[in-house]
C-alpha cells in the first residue's frame, strides 16, 4: 500500500522522469499551478520518504457528449472525472504504482457520484497504456477531439465489479 497525497510545494518535482518528456514537463512546470492558481486538476503524487515524487496522476472534472457512449442516457452533455495524466518515474515503475493511482481515481469518481453526479472515468490513452486501462474494464470510444485512445469506464461497471 502507497500513501497518495496532493502535491504540494514540499514534492521534490526536478528529478522525476517516466520517459515522455510532456509528461515530465507538465509536472514540472503546470500542475501546481493548474491545481492552486486556475483550478482546472489537481495532481496526486505517490513519493518516497525523501519527497521525490515516484508516480503522479492528474485529475479533473470533464463533460463528455452521450453520442461518444453505447448506452442511453437523458442528456446531450454528461458529467465524468477525467485522467488528465498519468505517469511513474522510470526508477519505479513495475511496482504496481499505476494501479494504485487507478484504484485511487475509480474511489474519486464512485464518491464524486455519490456527491455531484459522474457518469464514470474518461481518459485519453497513449497507445502504450491502452492495455492497461483494458484490464481494468475500460473501453474505447467514440472521439473527434482525442489526443490519444479516448477510454471510458462507467459508474455502472464499476459498481458491478463491485459487487460480483
Amino acid at each position: 500500500m502507497f500513501k497518495i497525497e496532493k502535491l504540494s510545494k514540499n514534492h521534490k518535482k526536478e528529478s522525476f522522469d517516466c520517459g515522455n518528456s510532456f509528461l515530465n514537463e507538465f509536472l514540472k512546470k503546470y500542475a501546481f499551478q493548474n491545481q492552486n492558481r486556475y483550478y482546472v486538476g489537481t495532481t496526486y503524487v505517490i513519493s518516497d520518504g525523501e519527497s521525490n515524487i515516484m508516480a503522479y496522476i492528474t485529475l479533473s472534472g470533464v463533460s463528455i457528449k452521450k453520442t461518444m457512449l453505447n448506452e442511453k442516457y437523458p442528456y446531450e452533455e454528461l458529467p465524468a472525472l477525467l485522467i488528465a495524466r498519468l505517469a511513474i518515474d522510470k526508477n519505479s515503475q513495475g511496482k504496481g504504482l499505476g494501479k494504485e493511482l487507478l484504484i485511487f481515481s475509480i474511489k474519486k469518481a464512485l464518491k464524486q457520484a455519490e456527491e455531484v453526479g459522474c457518469i464514470g472515468i474518461v481518459v485519453d490513452a497513449k497507445e502504450e497504456a491502452i492495455n492497461f486501462y483494458k484490464k481494468f474494464g475500460f473501453e474505447k470510444i467514440k472521439s473527434i477531439y482525442s489526443m490519444g485512445e479516448k477510454m471510458f469506464l462507467s459508474i455502472k461497471t464499476i459498481k458491478k465489479g463491485l459487487n460480483s
